[in-house]
C-alpha cells in the first residue's frame, strides 16, 4: 500500500505528513475486512491511495472516503 499527497497541493512537508499519517491510520483500522475478502477470493492487490482535496480534512472525513473506496474494491469479482 502506497500513500501519495502531492507537493503542488501542499507545499509544507508538515501538512503532507499529517495527511499521510491520517490516511495510513484509516487504512490500518479498516484493512482486516478487506484482507479477509481478498484472501477468500484468492486475489492479490497492490494499492495506491492519492489524496486529491485541496483542504486538510479531518480524520473522520478521510476514513469515510477510504471506506467508500474499499467497499468498491470488495465488490470486484
Amino acid at each position: 500500500m502506497t500513500v501519495s499527497v502531492p507537493k503542488r497541493l501542499f507545499k509544507r512537508a508538515v501538512d503532507r505528513n499529517l495527511l499521510k499519517r491520517r490516511i495510513r491510520e484509516a487504512y490500518r483500522l479498516n484493512k482486516p475486512e478487506l484482507y479477509a475478502i481478498l484472501f477468500k477470493k484468492g486475489i492479490k492487490l497492490d494499492l495506491m491511495i492519492q489524496y486529491q482535496s485541496r483542504e486538510i480534512e479531518s480524520f473522520h472525513v478521510i476514513e469515510r472516503a477510504l471506506i467508500k473506496g474499499l467497499d468498491k474494491l470488495k465488490a470486484i469479482e
